[in-house]
């Protein structure tokens, strides 16, 4: 299901860090998002929306660059 919709991105662990993200697309497996910094591939993340009541695990299993100040990153949901 293609989307804009904005979410919150954090780490689940190691150092705490949460980044506002939109999602460009998802599904019941997963979603791609656009970012602000790079993702390390196999990092567990929380994924929520405050405005769905939305909160889940998920993996990092791919992180592109998007363009010149973004990043493309795929997640799978656990």
């Amino acid at each position: 299901m293609a989307t804009n919709t904005v979410a919150s991105l954090e780490a689940a662990d190691g150092p705490p860090f949460n980044e506002t993200v939109v999602f460009v697309n998802i599904s019941e497996h997963g979603a791609r998002l656009i970012t602000r910094r790079s993702w390390p591939v196999g990092k567990r993340v929380i994924v929520s929306d405050s405005l769905l009541n939305y909160r889940t695990i998920a993996e990092v299993v791919y992180c592109a660059p998007h363009n010149s100040r973004r990043f493309a990153v795929g997640v799978k949901f656990n």
